[in-house]
């Protein structure tokens, strides 16, 4: 079990009963818990929590409780995190190049049945390393697009002609086959996910192989400041209108793989104002702790903030843009991004920065000694993080 960790009503009691010189990560349990429940009611197939995107065991017990049962793992240490909070839970090894050895490791230590390859010479690594043949095998397809903010096909993903090779060598092997593919990360369109299946569908066909799951990956979004993304619910009705489309079978399972769109939303981040200099403000965490993303995205995602005075009051008055800057002695450690705060924000307030809760724990590192690492809950009613 995962340690308890303090709990206030809001952030502002938070801040004004610890005044924190150190981050702090706050989970709103509330609406960590409905937006989970939401993508679990509104997918049509399961729901795979992809434990890359944020594997805190405070926010992974969250997920347990709203009811995500299956766990995209891509490691031996993403399973332990898993099964030590739920030796029963599900986890598939969604990583198509592995460790050596981790392969057998994960059949044999956390029961894993579903793995996934793009490349024969992988195939042939995990036939070998795997003592039984109870596995089914997803073989990755690319799925290039350009609604992704991020691409995932430049690093892992055969072509169609790969696909249908790689299918028939996984029969030939014993084991069940699957398709799967992943359109990207934080992507902006439905469509993206139409056209993959498409390319799916067709894949299928000329292999003449039968699958019992398909799994459509992540990719899907969050709302950020500047961004306009729709809303999941119309990805799922592009997906399940795809669906009918193509007359999948009625047996064939889908699965997809969300991390950003389960988390992001549910947790915040405070941290401590150090210096100011005219519009430019320091604070205690950055591009090499949990703020990584804007600096990687180059500018196209930032988060909704909000400054906070002695005791927890928020800061009062007109705003400006703000040029914000981490503790580290790096120069890069600066958002490439301005922040509208109070003018009237000084050293020794707090900024809290919202939708966090994807890529920022998983982020962090030790550079220069820093590392956050401090978790509260925030359980009021009304209790909710900044919004744009």
């Amino acid at each position: 079990m995962t340690e308890a960790v303090p709990r206030y009503h809001d952030v502002g009691r938070m801040i004004g009963d610890l005044a924190p010189e150190v981050p702090v990560y706050c989970i709103y349990t509330k609406r960590q818990q409905r937006v989970a429940q939401e993508f679990l009611a509104g997918f049509p197939g399961r729901v795979m929590y992809a434990v890359k995107a944020n594997p805190s065991p405070h926010i992974v017990r969250h997920l347990m409780e709203a009811g995500v049962e299956t766990f995209d793992t891509a490691s031996i240490p993403e399973m332990e995190v898993v099964h030590a909070l739920d030796p029963r839970a599900n986890c598939f090894f969604m990583a198509p190049v592995r460790m050596p050895g981790a392969a057998r490791i994960a059949y044999d230590s956390h029961e894993v049945r579903h793995f996934v390859v793009d490349h024969r010479a992988e195939l042939a690594r995990l036939a070998r390393d795997l003592p039984g043949r109870d596995v089914t095998i997803f073989v990755r397809m690319a799925a290039h697009n350009r609604d992704a903010t991020y691409s995932l096909s430049e690093k892992f993903g055969t072509d169609s002609d790969g696909a249908v090779a790689l299918l028939h060598e996984v029969c030939e092997l014993g084991f069940e086959p699957a398709l799967a593919f992943n359109v990207g990360s934080l992507v902006l369109k439905p469509r993206a996910y139409v056209d993959a299946l498409a390319a799916c569908a067709d894949v299928l066909e000329r292999a003449d192989v039968s699958v019992r799951m398909l799994d459509v990956g992540g990719g899907f979004p969050s709302s950020y400041p500047g961004m306009k993304t729709p809303p999941v619910d119309e990805f799922f009705r592009a997906i399940r209108e795809m669906r009918e489309t193509l007359a999948l079978d009625p047996s064939v399972e889908l699965l997809a793989e969300p991390g950003r769109a389960l988390v992001a939303e549910g947790m915040s981040l405070v941290t401590l104002v150090l210096h100011r200099d005219d519009d430019r403000l320091f604070v205690n965490d950055g591009i090499w702790g949990s703020l990584m993303e804007p600096w990687i995205s180059k500018g196209q995602m930032s988060f909704p903030t909000r400054a906070f005075g002695k005791g927890g009051a928020a800061i009062p008055g007109p705003t400006k843009a703000f040029r914000l800057l981490g503790p580290t002695c790096d120069a890069l450690d600066q958002l490439p991004v301005p922040f509208e705060l109070p003018e009237a924000v000084a050293v020794g307030d707090w900024v809290e920065f919202g939708t966090i809760g994807a890529y920022s724990v998983s982020g962090r590192t030790h550079f220069n000694g820093f590392y956050p690492d401090r978790f509260v809950e925030l359980t009021g009613e009304d209790a909710t993080p900044p919004v744009m």
